[in-house]
């Protein structure tokens, strides 16, 4: 048996044996620490530990081996043994080359595998009933999401009892209550995985819970108990027709399910004549409500062993942090291991660290210390408080996989945002303090960009959808006011969590950006809520008010002023945009078949801003907007359309058809 100390005091591998090795360089104590190859490219290892096997007999260390799993080999030849490419190989080639490693390495290539690909990593072992019984809990119900029950047929029978009801604990129940078609739907599956298993999840039943049989079996069956003075014949032409014992007639609720159930039942007075007895008492004579009440406490506590609280003992995790005070846990506090064994977590959260590289650095900076422990199993509680809260959908292994990418952000962010206050390093933040604390750090400062975000939206200055707001801005502020705000990642083209404090610097200057702009455009006539009545849309270059943005409307305003107009935003003449460009942006005698020649127009620009920004400043006044503020929001603006008209020929007309940053009336010269 390895004990802690050992584990504890091995020697991280030097920083240039990880770069011959190709690895970047990232510690973690005790679990293999690795990427997931199905989300993250690279994968993180200084000190590779996979202990925690230790209730199967099989606790073994990882170190230089799992380099080769993962790594191209000196020779070339281990290359081929990366999680990802296992599974091209020809079957046999793959199954001889997975079972010349050892348990535990073969149990590290299947916690890198991607959950969709692991049940077929798990069965080129020949160990394969010890692999997936090695399998954390939360590790083997995601794989079996990924995959989906019916297709994990094959993992689900070499489960332990203890696995198949945590799979049952998280997949039948929505907060305190029963979801009847989900039971249906792995009764059914049991069968097909084996009765055998069945028999076996049965019997565990019966020492651990026998309520949760008759909470299951109460939506679908209503029983009659023959009364001692109605003889057996009488009983069966007056009772339902269904009976194991003459004794306990049933009545199938659902017509449709009584072949499945009848054989459940048949298995269950097989395995149990008294087990089968005391479910169907319980139903006769428990109320409902009694009968839930115990089977959720039960079930309360089997799911909270394993460091994944219910709904409502969650909330908290998203609880504002008093004071931005991050609580220290003292040494004395950190639980001591009984006889060297380590309790297997629930999942192992370094498999979703993500490309944080705070929360990387604190980590490695961890890696040998007893802290890291404290910080796994923490860890593993404060992401199944996230998912539980998020309520995330169980069936899909996507938002699974981004609700621990989230935990991971928000650990990332916290310490950034904790070391810039002063509450010490990284690595002493998450070496010392609670790491729920840390994730509602992160969540206080998100919250608070959250609650301003709250206050523009509800100033009567933002329409409704965001119209008229460029979509970068629309999306950003959208993004803030989900009830778990996210952040708008224009590069992915979708939303994700605040990771470090520049997403928090970004969305906030957008935030500034849109007070700045419609406080301004809100002393601009005519006001925004009547721009789709007051404009002649169908005649416009745009055709609609769902194209225009606020810049459009600004430079719209403008060009009505420099037009002798009123500042006004209103379109403009179609036959006045060479007069517009003119006055704006001097041109160049250079006329347009002169092809080696192009009007450069360097002349009156500063002039133009100069102008424009006098023109607003009334109404900038109005809105309290600073001299600088309106400067930069004039120079951008006619910096989009001085570079839309920059390669234009001075000498031909301005087709207002193409023009895209002021709006135009096509019908008017």
């Amino acid at each position: 048996m390895i004990t802690t100390e050992k584990v504890l005091n091995m020697t991280p591998l030097k920083r240039h044996e990880m770069q011959d090795a190709k690895l970047p360089g990232c510690g973690i104590n005790r679990y293999l620490e690795s990427l997931n190859s199905s989300i993250h490219n690279s994968v993180i290892i200084n000190k590779i530990l996979l202990v925690g096997f230790v209730r199967y007999d099989y606790c073994h260390l990882l170190y230089n081996t799992v380099l080769s799993i993962l790594s191209v080999g000196r020779n070339g030849d281990l290359s081929i043994l990366k999680p990802c490419s296992l599974l091209t190989l020809p079957p046999a080639e793959a199954e001889a080359l997975m079972n010349k490693l050892p348990l535990a390495e073969q149990a590290s290539v299947v916690l890198m595998t991607p959950w969709e690909k692991r049940q077929e990593t798990i069965l080129l072992s020949h160990n394969s009933s010890a692999l997936v019984q090695g399998l954390p809990v939360e590790e083997l119900f995601w794989t079996v999401k990924a995959i989906g029950p019916q297709d994990a047929v094959h993992i689900l029978n070499l489960a332990n009892a203890e696995q198949l009801q945590f799979i049952f604990d998280l997949d039948w129940w929505h907060k305190a209550e029963l979801r009847p078609e989900k039971i249906a739907t792995w009764i059914l599956l049991l069968f097909e995985i084996g009765e055998e298993t069945l028999a076996t999840w049965l019997q565990w039943l019966m020492k651990k819970d026998q309520t949760l049989l008759s909470a299951i079996l109460r939506p679908f069956l209503k029983i009659y108990k023959r009364p001692d003075e109605m003889d057996i014949q009488e009983a069966k032409d007056v009772l339902p027709e269904f009976t194991l014992d003459n004794v306990y007639f049933i009545s199938f609720k659902k017509k449709a399910l009584q072949p499945i159930l009848g054989r459940l039942l048949i298995k269950m007075i097989e395995v149990s004549p008294g087990l089968y007895r005391d479910v169907l008492e319980t139903i006769l004579w428990e109320t409902e409500a009694e009968n839930l009440e115990n089977s959720f406490r039960l079930r309360h506590s089997r799911i909270g062993d394993w460091g994944l609280p219910d709904y409502y003992d969650s909330l908290d995790i998203y609880a504002p942090l008093q004071g931005n005070n991050i609580r220290k846990i003292e040494p004395a506090c950190f639980r001591e291991e009984k006889g060297g064994d380590v309790l297997l977590p629930a999942f192992v959260p370094t498999l979703y660290i993500g490309d944080y590289p705070v929360l990387r650095a604190a980590i490695e900076a961890l890696s040998g210390t007893k802290a890291m422990q404290r910080v796994v199993e923490e860890w593993v509680g404060a992401a199944n408080k996230v998912l539980m809260v998020d309520e995330v959908d169980l069936d899909n292994p996507d938002a699974l996989r981004n609700s621990l990418f989230k935990v991971a952000a928000f650990l990332n962010l916290g310490l950034e945002a904790a070391a810039n206050t002063g509450h010490g390093y990284p690595e002493e933040i998450l070496g010392s303090g609670s790491l729920e604390d840390i994730i509602r750090f992160a969540n206080t400062m998100i919250r608070k960009l959250a609650a301003k975000a709250r206050r523009l939206a509800n100033s009567g200055r933002i329409l409704k959808d965001f119209l008229y707001l460029p979509d970068t801005w629309a999306d950003a502020l959208r993004g803030l006011l989900f009830e778990r705000p996210l952040l708008w990642d224009p590069v992915s083209g979708g939303y994700r969590p605040f990771c470090n404090r520049a997403d928090l610097t970004a969305v906030e200057n957008i935030i500034i950006t849109i007070d700045t702009w419609t406080r301004l455009m809100a002393h601009i006539p005519p006001q925004q809520k009547n721009w789709a009545e007051e404009i002649p849309w169908a005649s416009t270059n745009l055709g609609s008010p769902n194209e225009l943005i606020l810049p459009q409307a600004l430079l719209t305003a403008l060009a009505q002023k420099t037009l002798g107009k009123e500042l006004r935003v209103y379109p403009v003449p179609a036959g006045r945009l060479n007069y517009l460009r003119n006055k704006w942006f001097s041109p160049s005698p250079v006329v347009s078949f002169n092809k080696e020649k192009k009007s450069s127009w360097p002349g009156t620009l500063s002039e133009t801003i100069k102008y424009c920004t006098e023109a607003l400043q009334p109404v900038a006044e109005q809105a309290g907007l600073s001299r600088e503020g309106l400067d930069s929001i004039v120079r951008e603006s006619l910096m989009t359309l001085y570079e839309e008209w920059a390669d234009l020929p001075d000498d031909i007309p301005i087709d207002g058809r193409f023009v895209s940053s002021i709006i135009v009336d096509m019908k008017s010269d």
